[in-house]
């Protein structure tokens, strides 16, 4: 039987701790251990964290002296304390579906050439109905080389729902921790280093629910118009001065992905010159500049230099004379309750 250590960073999320440790423990088909690791929380974390240990043996608790943040409480966990066959990172406020690790060490046992394994996720919300995904026996999965899954994060962002990856521990001993340099792009850069050396394993069924509410680290980003594309691009072109020797390929798709941002933020900045209420247009055009050296040969440059000649206050008079719709607020919210993430692959992966 498989082994899989799971770390839990948990800062202000007492209240929803109970609800993580007990999805973990109840996993079939694996042997666990849970260490939850408290950053220093002022709620009730240590209460309810020391409670849970003191009522499973599996369960081990910390508490840090001072707060450090999730990547360095993350550290200690995956770094210095996970010795299983696998292990899993899994933030207090999310949780493992029935059977998912089984699932996950089913498949990594099977291919040993996986250095991490993921599957999809449903999004939870505070305010929705409890969700109760099944536990298949079986799910489709296939195995994506690494270099095909690096050109999708390219091409298409992080795929991985970070409660759903299980990572050999090995691996995770190899290609070191988290990097505390990408605060909201650290998983991509973790998932990345793995798919260096080695193949990604994805599972086409539901392995966690991620919970989304407005103390979720991702919040203060997804909110901006920008999002996390600046860290991104930083997180990939760190990547590409470490290993472009050995992938050569990964230039010119890096390249592609700045091009793509470049588009969206002068998209953005036309969208956001015509909302006094947004002034972000200017960051966005800046942004544009930056990463993409074509960005004056676009229609939509020119139309924003046009909007710049005429005037905002009256570009947005005209607009308003002429009944044009307006855009929809580039802060929404883009999740729902139950909302599945997650990306299966097609012909970049074989069956598993």
């Amino acid at each position: 039987m498989s082994s899989v250590d799971l770390v839990v960073p948990c800062y202000n999320y007492a209240r929803y701790l109970e609800g993580c440790v007990a999805s973990l423990l109840s996993q079939r088909d694996v042997d666990v251990r849970v260490l939850i690791i408290d950053d220093a929380s002022p709620d009730e974390t240590p209460e309810v964290a020391r409670r849970l240990a003191a009522a499973d043996p599996r369960v081990a608790y910390l508490r840090n002296e001072r707060n450090l943040g999730l990547t360095e409480t993350a550290n200690r966990g995956v770094m210095g304390w996970a010795r299983a066959d696998y292990v899993v990172l899994i933030s207090a406020d999310d949780q493992l579906t029935p059977g998912s690790l089984a699932r996950a060490t089913r498949l990594m046992d099977a291919y040993p050439e996986v250095s991490m394994s993921y599957g999809m996720a449903l999004m939870l919300s505070d305010d929705g109905p409890e969700l109760r995904p099944p536990d298949p026996a079986e799910a489709p999965t296939r195995i994506v080389p690494g270099k095909a899954f690096l050109r999708h994060v390219c091409e298409a962002g992080n795929p991985v729902p970070t409660p759903c990856a299980v990572m050999r521990t090995r691996v995770q001993h190899e290609i070191g921790g988290y990097d505390a340099s990408f605060p909201h792009t650290s998983d991509a850069d973790t998932w990345m280093r793995a798919a260096r050396v080695g193949s990604i394993g994805v599972i086409n069924t539901v392995q966690g629910l991620y919970r989304w509410h407005a103390f979720n680290m991702s919040a203060g980003y997804l909110g901006r118009p920008l999002g996390d594309r600046a860290e991104m691009i930083a997180t990939c072109r760190a990547f590409e001065r470490r290993y472009g020797g050995d992938i050569p390929e990964f230039g010119t798709w890096l390249r592609a992905m700045e091009q793509r941002f470049g588009q969206a933020a002068l998209a953005i900045a036309s969208a956001s010159f015509a909302d006094l209420e947004d002034d972000t247009w200017e960051a966005s055009l800046a942004f544009a500049r930056e990463h993409w050296t074509g960005f004056r040969r676009s229609p939509v440059f020119w139309k924003l230099m046009l909007k710049r000649a005429i005037g905002r206050n009256a570009y947005i008079a005209l607009r308003q004379s002429l009944r044009v719709p307006g855009r929809a607020s580039l802060g929404r919210a883009w999740h729902d309750h139950g909302m599945q993430i997650g990306w299966w692959p097609g012909a970049e992966g074989r069956a598993g």
